[in-house]
This record gives C-alpha cells, structure tokens and sequence, in this order.
C-alpha cells in the first residue's frame, strides 16, 4: 500500500494546484439528478460521463464529484487525472478518516500509486458512424488522442459497428516499455464484381451529313475569306500606293533627267501588275471562302431538318470489374 506520509505529500502537491473549491450549491435535488444522469452515462460512454462531472463541478465541487471523476478516469487508464481527483478528496475537503467517500479514494489511489511506470499506449482507431470502442470493458464512443496508461499484463480494445460487427486487439502491457500505438479499425473488403451490360439496340441515327463535315467547310471559308482575301487586298493596295508615287515621279523628272523618268515609269507598270494579280487573287479567295461558307450552311441546314439516318451497328458488350489498381473496363463485340 502506498504509505500515508507519500499519499499527503502528493495530495498536499494536487492542493497547491487545485486551490480551494467551492462550496456545495444550494439547489441538491438537482445536484443529485445530475449526478445520477452521469454515472448512467458510464456505461454507454465514458467520454460522455467525464464531460457530464466536469460540467457538474463548475457549479457543485466537493468530494462526491471529484470521486466520481478519479473513478471515471482509472477505469479509462488515465492514472494521473485519477490521482489528481482522489487527492483532492483526500486533502481539500477536510473529510474524516472514517468518511467512506476519504476511504475510497484512499484505496483507489493505492490502486494506482505507481501508475507513472506503466506503459503508455496511443490507439489508432477508426469508429464508424454508430459504432463505438471497448476499452477494456468501459465503452467510448471517439478515439482519445491521449495514451493510456496500462499495468503489467494483457489488455483488450474492441470495436463494434452499428450492427454488432467486431474488430478485437490484445495487447499486452509492460511497465518501463516504450510508448506504444494499437491499430483498431475494420479492413476494407473489396468486392469482385462483374457486371455485365449488354447493348440491346442493333442501330443508331445520325445525321444526314457528319456535323464535322460541315463545320470544317465552313470554319475554313471563313479563314480563307479572312486570311487569304484580307492579305491579298492588303498587298493591292500597297501596289496601287507604288503605282502613284512612282507615276508621280516620272512626271516630275521626264522635263529634266528622262532616264531617272524612264526607270520610275518601269517601276509604276511593275506595281500595276501586281495590283492586277493581287486582286484576282483576292476575288478568287472570297469567292472561294465564300461558297465553302455557303456550302457548310447549306449542309448544316439540311442536316438539321433531314430526318435522321438509320445505320446499323455492331452488338457491344461492356463489363466494369474491380482489379488491384482500381477498376477494368473492357468492351466486346459479336458480329
């Protein structure tokens, strides 16, 4: 048993700590109502319970809770908070030696004296929706990201889905080991399943001309119209800016310097050929630009008041199956 003197020397620590606590309140009936609901709750959720006593505290300290809540905590294995709690009914309250509450909590504390050498476990846990965990055989219904601190010995985690599947871990305690993790979740079960989906219609409709058909005749009218009738047209005007500039200059020098005259009247016949081919060249690209475009309307129109074309197709069988990448499609056909 832990000795008197070590258990006031810890409980006169947790004092200093834990300060003076408040007096009872007034309203019992609903100190004693609450009360009751939390150590109900003990036994669906642990979690539950110690945020209920917490809850309590606030407003009603005194031995009963702080008791209450070293229990709670011991039973989850968190042997600090539970030493913490028994001291407090031990020292804070002034109760005699003979009060069965003091008596308690003297006997718990013993329980766990050297809790600080027990081996601390973390618990990776996955619950899911309306599932809980065992803890040993206390009940929480949310992974704690706290260890547990567990004696020399084995211990089990369970946990239970919504409808009654387990998942069981052992793990055996050893004090003075290095901290350690469980892993508590449901493994994944893949499925294999084949599901096949035949085709049951033997044709399909089109059109009565391929929409590629003609959008591509009309999209490259519109680009010839654009790029080759646009350049073309640029480049005659250009000419025809040469053809009076250097028509202008023969004028001027044909009375004073007749072979500089000559040479510019060459350079003004030179710039009218070329006004002459750049403009066929840009009459010949919008009349060709232009009936591309008429065309691809055309066919776009008729396509779109046509009734639909009946073309028969092959049978085709697809199948969706699971494999160890994801999933397999595949398809078949019978002719």
């Amino acid at each position: 048993m832990f000795s008197r003197a070590k258990r006031s020397l810890f409980c006169a620590a947790a004092l200093l700590l834990g300060g003076v606590a408040p007096a009872y309140g007034q309203d019992m009936e609903d100190f004693r109502a609450r009360m009751a609901r939390a150590a109900s709750m003990t036994r669906e959720d642990m979690s539950e319970a110690l945020r209920q006593y917490l809850e309590i505290r606030v407003q009603y300290a005194g031995p009963e809770v702080d008791y209450s809540l070293g229990r709670a905590y011991q039973r989850l294995f968190q042997c600090e908070e539970a030493q913490y709690y028994y001291s407090q009914v031990m020292v804070k309250y002034d109760l005699a030696d003979d009060n069965v509450t003091y008596q308690r909590a003297v006997k718990d504390f013993d329980e766990i004296a050297h809790c600080v050498d027990w081996q601390k476990v973390y618990l990776d846990c996955a619950i899911p929706a309306g599932g809980h965990v065992l803890v040993g055989n206390e009940r929480v219904n949310q992974c704690w990201g706290r260890p547990f601190a567990l004696p020399d010995g084995e211990h089990i985690f369970k946990l239970v889905s919504e409808d009654g599947k387990e998942k069981v871990v052992t793990f055996t305690a050893t004090s003075g080991a290095a901290d350690a993790r469980v892993a508590l979740a449901f493994e994944v079960e893949q499925v294999m399943v084949e599901q096949v989906i035949e085709s049951e219609q033997h044709f399909i409709l089109r059109e009565r001309f391929h929409p590629a058909l003609y959008w591509g005749l009309i999209t490259g009218g519109v680009l010839i119209l654009g790029g080759g009738g646009g350049t073309f047209a640029a480049l005659a005007n250009r000419a025809q800016v040469d053809v009076e500039r250097n028509e202008a200059k023969y004028a001027v020098l044909l009375a004073t310097d007749e072979e500089r005259a000559m040479a510019a009247r060459r350079r003004a016949d030179d710039a009218r050929d070329r006004v002459k081919l750049n403009n066929t060249l840009m009459y010949t690209s919008f009349g060709v630009g232009g009936a591309l475009v008429i065309t691809g309307v055309t066919l776009a129109v008729i396509s779109a008041v046509s009734p639909r074309v009946r073309v028969e197709k092959t049978n085709v069988e697809a199948f969706v199956s699971p494999s160890a990448g994801g999933l397999m499609m595949g398809f078949g056909m019978s002719f």
